[in-house]
């Protein structure tokens, strides 16, 4: 179904690449060359998605969609954040600022048109609407479970949650930010990870650590396997060397004296 986008970069040669790009997929596509004039148009226009640089003249693009996503009749239109801007600290302030998605430069334009046509879906839809992971909040996830019985299909909610003594050996050494990163970066590997299997799964999230899935029953084997397996490989991916080296962080014992190992925090798989 054609959706009004707006892409907004001070490149007008990348724009117009985009413009074209959408364009053929049957969208209408406006543009703006600058913060000032991309965030103008966000509120005259009202698209249903944005493409946004970050480096760009008057305002930059952090500012842009600070300042969006804080305006309570703005807020829930998806802001894809396209910038060359590619370290971790970028990527955080990109989150942090609201944005649904953060793609570096240079990108791949199938996996761009992929992820902003399903965020558009999502954005119909009322799937995404979890704060600065953009997934869609439980109680949605829940009530879709209920249509779904009430249309006589089969659902299937899960549970995805942490250990305790894992998780807060992590937060102890690694602080806030990094948890915080690695929840974001878990987020949409399992989003995109259970497309894969299933175009008619929804994850959803409860808390800043707690994950919700609706499947069909039949898919449970095939679904869980891949969840776990993505979810270790990402998780992992945020311990240091020495920890990756160990399994675990290396802690210890107040009682005793002696070293314990603390296992990598890991999501447990629980049927609602």
């Amino acid at each position: 179904m054609p959706s009004k986008i707006l892409i907004v970069d001070d490149n007008k040669s990348l724009v117009e690449v985009l413009q074209m790009d959408f364009e053929l997929r049957g969208h209408k596509v406006l543009c703006a060359y600058d913060g000032e004039e991309g965030e103008r148009a966000i509120r005259e226009e009202r698209p249903e998605i944005v493409i946004l640089d970050v480096m760009m003249p008057n305002k930059n693009g952090y500012a842009v969609c600070r300042d969006v996503k804080r305006d309570p009749e703005l807020s829930k239109i998806p802001i894809v954040l396209l910038t060359a801007k590619s370290t971790k600290d970028d990527i955080y302030w990109g989150y942090d600022c609201g944005a649904d998605a953060y793609v570096t430069k240079p990108y791949e334009s199938r996996e761009l048109i992929k992820l902003v046509e399903q965020l558009l879906k999502d954005y119909k839809e009322g799937k995404r609407s979890f704060a600065w992971t953009g997934l869609a909040d439980g109680a949605v996830v829940e009530k879709e479970a209920e249509l779904r019985k009430e249309a006589g299909g089969e659902s299937l909610l899960i549970s995805l949650e942490y250990d305790e003594e894992p998780k807060e050996t992590f937060l102890q050494k690694y602080g806030t930010g990094k948890f915080r990163d690695m929840i974001h970066s878990l987020a949409w590997k399992l989003y995109t990870a259970i497309q894969d299997v299933s175009k008619t799964a929804l994850l959803g999230q409860y808390a800043d650590d707690t994950f919700v899935l609706l499947i069909n029953p039949k898919e449970e084997a095939g679904m869980k396997e891949k969840v776990l397996s993505v979810s270790d490989e990402i998780i992992s991916s945020f311990y240091d060397s020495e920890d990756r080296k160990n399994r675990g962080i290396l802690k210890r014992d107040l009682k005793s004296g002696t070293e314990i190992l603390i296992p990598f925090m890991s999501l447990n798989w629980k049927k609602n």
